[in-house]
């Protein structure tokens, strides 16, 4: 066997990221959709041709496991020898990785006649049908009711369109020109990938192509055992936290983990989480196993390559019929809401090993917010989404972000100019939620308030949040962060809070809608806090002087 030379290998390992983060430029650059081209609510990828993902642009936390999962859930479909040169596969199931909006696009890498890997992506659409605009219903009860399932099918042969399956897609969407766009774009960007790998493989040879990237996929794993046990206490760790309501019955719904380190390996099991439930708060299994790895890679080790190697040593169980594993044709609509609590829970599993790896709860929720009707402008449908910032836990060292994303999301805030421009609605308020973060030696960030108004027609509003009823404490005696509040017709005699985190409603004319997202909590004794960061909070008015908490205990007596 040839030597295989370190320093080609981290450049090649580099070429690769410089090309999946390309791609993701050419799709926002080139889709219709705000949500992907002012949100970048996407994500690409370089697999092999066993589906093992060698590059990955950390775009989405969230898309981490769904193409972990999704590439070797396509492949099932298509064995290697039924591949050719000019093919697109298009997919969306939940088994292959995620809820329906979220489309995959994937295809196949060929070299002189050799096929050497694939080029992918995943990208949320704004609508793909179903019983509400958004195709996130929080009371659907069936995966049939959130919008058209696209099997694993090639939209292109040998570079051929499949006619027939473009215009059934288009023909189950509320809104095809976009949709059309959207999916053009993910297509342009895959193909880049395709004409960058032949320019690399050019470079290199095949023979060295295959050697180098199984070594950065080792690399990783060495990387990331090594880390493991420098950075995890051995033994076994577990934690639960709750889900307020699925939408339909006001119950708590529990995820519960278990963590075991041993060694170079940790083991996550998800036994103890709660059976499914009637609602689209179910979530699939790449939902936990992306949201865990996520957590161990960002508390271990932030710094190494995203690909398939680094997981190797993270073992997860996802019991069945729970709802992060239900049956085929549960509802998963709102189920990235989800995804934050598993997030959640493994973090705190991770914080009773060692709190200074970890951080305290963050707001918790990627506040999902569709909105969708006829505009009056135009007479066209539309629809729109978006998700919503709110308070980042604060850490052993370090006040939590204000009004930022956190865990599964990283998207952009879409500005407020491009909402009403395309859009017949209006955002009347958008700002920091002064003295919403928790209290603590280091302060939890900021919530968000947004506030929507309807103009000229009637519009539906589908609202997926959680923790506005409970939430959980900071850690090592740190405050919690306020709760989500959510309002219609706020200050009106028609004002209405609703009871339930998962919300339906029509809006009319005139009527609003107004978010105000949770902060973070805080870490450590709000006693401990420095003088001078009370200073500059009051100064930058994020905290008042009417709650007198949050001075803590030196400044107080100081005067």
């Amino acid at each position: 066997m040839a030597e295989i030379d370190s320093v080609d290998v981290e450049v090649l390992r580099n070429q690769l990221i410089s090309i999946v983060y390309e791609m993701g430029v050419v799709l926002r650059r080139t889709a219709y959709s705000p949500n992907i081209r002012e949100r970048e609510d996407c994500s690409c990828v370089l697999s092999d041709t066993v589906g093992q993902i060698i590059a990955q642009a950390e775009h989405i936390p969230g898309h981490l496991g769904m193409l972990t999962v999704g590439m070797p859930y396509m492949l099932g479909f298509f064995p290697l020898e039924t591949w050719n040169p000019g093919d697109v596969v298009i997919f969306n199931t939940p088994e292959g990785g995620s809820h329906l909006p979220d489309i995959r696009i994937a295809v196949p890498l060929f070299y002189q006649g050799h096929l050497v890997g694939f080029s992918a992506n995943l990208a949320h659409h704004a609508d793909v049908g179903g019983m509400v605009p958004g195709s996130m219903p929080p009371t659907s009860t069936e995966v049939f009711q959130e919008g058209i399932i696209i099997p694993c099918i090639k939209l292109y042969d040998k570079g051929v369109l499949n006619k027939g399956i473009m215009d059934l897609f288009l023909r189950n969407v509320r809104t095809p020109d976009e949709r059309e766009g959207d999916l053009r774009a993910q297509i342009a960007s895959a193909q880049l990938g395709q004409k960058r790998m032949v320019e690399v493989i050019d470079r290199i040879g095949l023979d060295n192509w295959f050697l180098r990237k199984d070594e950065i996929l080792n690399y990783s794993e060495r990387l990331m055992r090594a880390k493991i046990k420098e950075k995890l206490a051995q033994g076994t760790f577990s934690a639960e936290l709750y889900i307020d309501d699925d939408g339909i019955e006001d119950q708590l719904i529990r995820i519960a983990v278990t963590v075991s380190i041993e060694k170079d390996h940790v083991k996550v099991d998800f036994s103890g989480t709660d059976p499914q439930r009637k609602s689209g708060v179910n979530t699939i299994p790449s939902s936990a196993i992306s949201a865990t790895l996520f957590v161990v890679k960002g508390i271990v080790a932030p710094s190494i390559p995203v690909n398939s190697g680094c997981y190797r040593p993270i073992e997860i169980y996802v019991p069945p019929n729970t709802i992060i594993n239900p049956s085929p044709t549960a509802a998963v609509g709102a189920g990235n809401e989800t995804w934050q609590r598993i997030a959640e829970t493994v973090i705190a599993a991770f914080s009773k090993a060692n709190p200074e790896i970890s951080k305290a709860p963050s707001h918790g929720c990627m506040n999902n917010v569709v909105f969708g009707g006829i505009d009056p402008r135009s007479g066209k449908i539309y629809t729109y989404y978006e998700t919503i910032g709110g308070g980042e836990g604060a850490r052993c060292n370090k006040d939590g972000m204000d009004g930022v994303h956190v865990l599964g999301t990283n998207t952009m805030n879409t500005p407020v100019e491009v909402f009403e421009m395309y859009y017949p609605l209006s955002i009347e308020d958008y700002e920091l939620i002064p003295d919403s973060g928790g209290v603590g030696t280091f302060r939890g960030g900021l919530g968000i308030k947004r506030k929507y108004t309807v103009h000229g027609h009637t519009s539906v509003v589908t609202v997926n949040t959680d923790w506005i009823k409970q939430k959980p404490d900071g850690l090592l005696g740190g405050g919690r962060g306020r709760n989500t509040r959510i309002v219609f017709n706020e200050g009106t005699e028609n004002e209405i809070i609703p009871s339930f985190c998962k919300v339906l409603r029509n809006m009319q004319d005139g009527e609003t809608f107004t978010i105000y997202t949770g902060g973070g909590n805080g870490y450590g004794p709000p006693a401990d806090r420095s003088m001078d960061s009370l200073d500059e909070d009051i100064r930058n008015e994020k905290v008042s002087l009417k709650d007198k908490k949050i001075l803590g205990g030196k400044r107080a007596k100081g005067g």
